[in-house]
């Protein structure tokens, strides 16, 4: 059933009637590849299509654009708006006909993402080499490096992960 903005307010006041606490759940499903979604909003275990003010189909542009349309209509008492996401088929990689070409490729483009987060982690090695004593300064020092140290972690465990992944493709 498709629902405007007012008939879901409606819908939502009357279940809180008998649940005070209650609130609706969120869902959003993308309709193309320009990731437009449609909306979905469940009130006492019924679904409803988001419909704006004509009647029609709301469409959003974004799962942002959703919260806001929800939020202006069937707030939730916590102020948290969970939203499923449901993407189908849409950005499913197509199966390649020939594997051993792909893999080939793969391997190529992990290569070139690999030198280029290596680049990425030299520089943090000289962010951190100029952090030095950091460990003592102020709060905001202090904190400063702790990201920094935790980027060089990661993008560590970025490059073990393109290390992995290339030796998996290799036959």
């Amino acid at each position: 059933m498709r629902k405007t903005p007012r008939q879901l307010t409606a819908l939502l006041r009357a279940h809180r009637v008998s649940a005070p606490t209650a609130d609706a759940s969120f869902r959003v499903e993308a309709i193309d590849k320009k990731f437009r979604f449609k909306g979905f909003v469940t009130i006492d275990g019924t679904e409803y299509e988001a419909a704006n003010t004509a009647g029609k189909i709301a469409t959003f542009a974004d799962v942002d654009a959703f919260v806001k349309y929800a939020a202006g209509c069937v707030e939730t008492g916590s102020g948290v708006y969970t939203v499923e996401v449901e993407t189908g088929v849409i950005l499913v990689k197509p199966t390649p006909a020939d594997m051993v070409a792909w893999a080939a490729d793969e391997i190529v483009r992990l290569n070139v993402r690999k030198t280029a987060q290596q680049a990425v982690l030299a520089d943090i090695g000289v962010q951190l080499g100029l952090m030095t004593g950091w460990e003592n300064g102020n709060a905001l020092q202090r904190a400063k490096k702790l990201e920094v140290q935790a980027q060089q972690t990661t993008v560590i465990g970025d490059i073990a992960a393109i290390d992995n992944e290339i030796t998996r493709l290799t036959p």
